[in-house]
């Protein structure tokens, strides 16, 4: 069963209001055993929305309208919905009283324009609003039942049988509400199972986050499994430098979607498991922040270049202090953290994971006392565990070493603590790099705590 979500308005076309019923609905589609291979978002245009149903009736076998149902002017979906489907609006007095009784609770007059709210698309069945004055409708209709369109839509391939269309108002509550009913979710299981005869397919989706190599190096390791024929089907994407892993199950049944996804699952987890951190809605500062709560410990922050935002994105109750150093200070990294350039062959040694992560490693041991000094107050209290630096970013304009330095200290040995220092390329586009380098440090605690 293909399904299609169509979005209603300027406001959402123009991006002026973000569209979160389409992200609600198509999780909720995919539930029930439709496949939502479309989004259209179309403006309060006649012409333009005829078009965009007719379309909608040839290649899916669901659509689920949002928007448009309201009393003004620029209101146009029920218009639109029924010069696509070659009907005429008609009259329900049932509806009419139900509006009429909104405004009667609220001891106000209805304006003349909200009768327009009680006509329909020929032959469809009312969606009631508990809570609002724009009903919703349901139509049931045999493709062959359909006008002759547009040459551009008429030439699309059309879906065999018949399609359900429901259109819902654009208030997020009042969809919501209305979904869940009779004639909102329920009418389009029903409509699955007759259309299926009960052999109604079932979707899953899981999401696997991994971070510490790029988009190429982790479908590498991964081969063909990215390809677009392969059952069940994986997608990567990359954002904010965090790599995610989307399986997408299809199968007879939620069993069998279940366990496409652990098969796949396990498989990725053997190839990747190194970068991995978390699943869904997982993040890293999140996860990060979960371990040390469960461990009872709690991380200090120094930043340079990073200017506070790794401190903002851990949990404040495993922040042990948080420092941001400014551009005056710039030196102040090395003389706490040491001058990994500079650091002598005997007091440095590169890491076992180097090939895996990519960067270069140091593990230097005593911590320099003027770091000592300024982390006595927490350490002695008990309450640092883990510190983290990120050093200074270069500047664009200068010829600087073109390397971040982040720095990683564990306290949970009080009379020995381990400085572990990492150098990674700086880069990045600059709108993510504090995101990276913050994740980049982050990483450190997961990988060595």
């Amino acid at each position: 069963m293909v399904a299609e979500i169509v979005s209603i308005g300027d406001e959402i076309s123009t991006g002026a209001v973000l569209d979160t019923n389409s992200q609600f609905l198509s999780c909720s589609l995919s539930e029930i055993g439709a496949r939502v291979l479309y989004h259209s978002t179309v403006s309060d245009d006649m012409d333009a929305m005829v078009a965009a149903f007719g379309l909608a009736f040839r290649r899916a076998d669901i659509i689920v309208v949002t928007g448009g149902l309201g009393p003004t002017q620029d209101d146009l979906t029920r218009q639109a919905i029924a010069n696509a489907l070659g009907v005429e609006l008609v009259f329900d007095q049932e509806s009419l009283k139900r509006v009429e009784s909104f405004f009667a609770n609220r001891n106000r007059a209805m304006p003349e324009s909200n009768k327009i709210q009680a006509y329909f698309p020929d032959g469809s069945r009312i969606i009631t609003n508990p809570n609002g004055t724009a009903p919703g409708f349901i139509v049931e209709r045999s493709r062959d039942d359909l006008p002759n369109r547009p040459s551009f839509v008429s030439s699309y391939p059309k879906r065999k049988g018949s399609f359900i269309l429901e259109s819902f108002p654009g208030v997020p509550a009042e969809l919501k509400e209305m979904w869940s009913g009779a004639n909102g979710r329920d009418a389009i299981v029903q409509f699955i199972d007759r259309a299926t005869g009960g052999r109604k397919t079932y979707y899953k989706n899981k999401l696997i986050h991994a971070f510490g190599a790029g988009e190429s190096a982790i479908e590498e390791k991964l081969p063909n499994l990215i390809s677009r024929d392969h059952s069940p089907l994986v997608g990567i994407t990359a954002k904010n430098s965090v790599i995610t892993l989307r399986i997408f199950a299809e199968g007879a049944s939620v069993e069998e979607c279940d366990e496409q996804i652990d098969d796949i699952s396990r498989f990725i987890y053997a190839r990747v498991g190194d970068f991995i951190f978390g699943e869904d809605s997982d993040t890293l500062p999140g996860t990060v922040s979960q371990s040390l709560r469960a461990q009872c410990q709690r991380v200090g922050v120094f930043e340079w270049g990073t200017r506070g935002s790794l401190a903002q994105s851990i949990d404040p109750d495993v922040l042990a202090f948080g420092r941001v150093f400014g551009e005056s200070e710039r030196d102040d990294f090395i003389e706490l953290f040491g001058d990994s350039s500079t650091v002598s062959e005997s007091k440095k040694r590169l890491s076992d994971n180097r090939e895996t992560f990519g960067s270069k490693f140091y593990v230097e041991e005593p911590i320099s006392r003027e770091l000592w000094a300024l982390c006595e107050t927490e350490r002695r209290g008990g309450s640092l565990d883990y510190l983290l630096a990120v050093g200074p970013f270069p500047n664009s304009d200068s010829n600087e070493k073109t390397d971040v330095d982040v720095a990683f200290v564990d306290f949970r040995d009080r009379d020995k603590p381990i400085l572990r220092r990492e150098t990674f390329a700086f880069g990045g586009h600059p709108a993510i790099r504090a995101t990276l380098f913050g994740n980049q440090a982050l990483d450190l605690v997961r990988r060595y705590q």
